[in-house]
C-alpha cells in the first residue's frame, strides 16, 4: 500500500503526538524517500498547521526538536539521527504495510518500463526497486530473480510454449532451467532474445542463486548496477515478447 502525504498526516493526527512528535513524524515520511533530507521549523510548523495536526510555534517547535534527541539540526534545518527512525515509526502503528515512498520513474527498473503490464509484475518491480534504494541487495537479487521468471513464464505462454519449460509434474521451472531454454541451449529451441539480454539473463541467474542459496553470499550494490543496463532491456524485450503492455 502506497501512502499519500495526506493520508500520512491524517495517521499522526490520529495518534495525538505533541507538535514536537508530529513534526518529527512528517521529517521521517520525507527521509523515506530521501535519507538525511532537512526541514526547518518554519517548514514543519506551515506543514503542520495545513494540515491542522496543531499551529505551532516555530520558535518553540525549533527548541522541543533540539530537545528531544531525535533530530540533527544543520544551516538548512533538521535531519533524522539514524538511531530515531525506529522509535518514530513505532509512534505510528497505522503505517503497517505502507511501502516507503520512492520516485519509480528514476530507480532501478525505471517505470516506464513495467507500468501497465500486470498487477502482480508492477508490484514485484516496486519491491525490487525498494530493496534496491534502501540498500537491501540481497532481497533485490531475489526480487529480481522472481521478476525474470515471471517474465519468462508468460512469454513462453504467449508463445503456446509454456509445456517447454515444465518438469514433468507441471510444475513450472526455476531461472536456472529456465535460462538455459531461453537462451537455446543443449538442444532447446530458445525464444527470440538479443545477445546482450541473453548475457545479461545469465548473469542474473548467478546473481539471483547466490543471494537466495549460498549461505556465506552477500550482494552488494555494485553487483546489482553493473547489471543495471542488460536488466533494463533484458526485461523490456521479454514484455514485448509477451505481449504485456497494455495498449493505450
Amino acid at each position: 500500500m502506497h501512502l499519500s502525504f495526506d493520508g500520512f498526516c491524517e495517521i499522526v493526527k490520529n495518534a495525538n503526538k505533541t507538535n514536537a512528535e508530529s513534526a518529527l513524524a512528517v521529517l521521517w515520511y520525507f527521509d523515506r524517500e530521501q535519507p538525511g533530507v532537512t526541514k526547518t521549523a518554519g517548514q514543519l510548523a506551515k506543514m503542520l498547521d495545513d494540515h491542522h495536526i496543531g499551529t505551532p510555534n516555530q520558535t518553540a517547535l525549533a527548541e522541543a526538536l533540539r530537545r528531544s534527541k531525535l533530530a540533527s539540526e544543520w544551516k538548512s534545518g533538521f535531519s533524522l539521527k539514524p538511531g530515531s527512525r525506529k522509535l518514530i515509526r513505532d509512534w505510528l502503528p497505522d503505517l503497517d504495510g505502507v511501502q516507503p515512498v520512492i520516485d519509480h520513474a528514476f530507480s532501478y527498473l525505471p517505470e516506464p518500463i513495467w507500468k501497465s503490464t500486470r498487477g502482480y509484475i508492477e508490484a514485484v518491480c516496486r519491491e525490487l526497486n525498494g530493496s534496491f534504494h534502501h540498500g537491501y541487495y540481497n532481497a533485490a537479487a531475489v526480487m529480481l530473480r522472481r521478476l525474470l521468471e515471471t517474465l519468462i513464464i508468460e512469454a513462453y505462454e504467449h508463445l503456446g510454449r509454456g509445456i517447454e519449460i515444465k518438469d514433468g509434474a507441471g510444475n513450472y521451472l526455476l531461472l536456472s532451467e529456465l535460462a538455459e531454454r531461453v537462451c537455446g541451449e543443449n538442444g532447446h529451441n530458445g525464444i527470440n532474445l538479443g545477445r546482450d539480454s541473453k548475457k545479461a539473463l545469465k548473469e542474473a541467474r548467478s546473481l539471483g542463486n547466490w543471494s537466495a542459496h549460498a549461505r556465506r553470499f552477500l550482494a552488494h550494490a555494485g553487483d546489482l548496477t553493473r547489471l543495471q543496463t542488460g536488466m533494463r532491456l533484458l526485461v523490456q524485450e521479454l514484455v514485448q515478447i509477451a505481449n504485456l503492455a497494455k495498449k493505450s
